[in-house]
């Protein structure tokens, strides 16, 4: 008797080596299509990723010094000196380290703000004065010129 399971094959040797090759090149409903008719479509090359995770980057940035700036001025956070450091708990010590990051951001870079945008102001003002005096000399050449 043969089992169902044998290795042992009664069609012809042609048909069960294609078969056995590729299943799915055979004719059918769930074939491969033909290659002729498939046409690949190249993916569009990516453009301003290094920008997009710079923007994500610095946004993340921005949002940790604002929380560490709001934690050190809200008193939730505050440094530890060196005995109570000593003695301190996993915890209070990361609390005390970043309460030394959210005093950073406080000297360097928020109490600063208002100088830089003071500095801006007056480069803008400058910069505004400088062009009506560039337009008013050029007017006043156009009126000695037509006259």
């Amino acid at each position: 008797m043969i089992n169902s399971v044998s290795a042992v094959s009664f069609k012809s040797s042609v048909q069960s080596a294609q078969a056995s090759a590729d299943p799915l090149s055979r004719p059918g409903a769930f074939s491969k299509p033909e290659a002729e008719n498939v046409k690949e479509e190249a993916a569009p090359a990516k453009k301003g990723g290094f920008l997009k995770g710079l923007a994500k980057v610095v946004a993340a940035a921005i949002i940790v010094g604002g929380g560490l700036l709001i934690g050190v001025k809200k008193g939730g956070l505050k440094v530890l000196n060196k005995v109570e450091l000593k003695d301190a708990k996993f915890m209070k010590k990361v609390g005390h380290y970043f309460a030394k990051a959210g005093t950073w951001v406080d000297e360097k870079i928020w109490q600063k703000l208002p100088g830089v945008a003071k500095k801006a102001k007056e480069t803008a003002k400058d910069a505004a004065k400088d062009a009506a005096e560039t337009v008013a000399e050029g007017a006043e050449k156009v009126a000695t010129a037509a006259e």
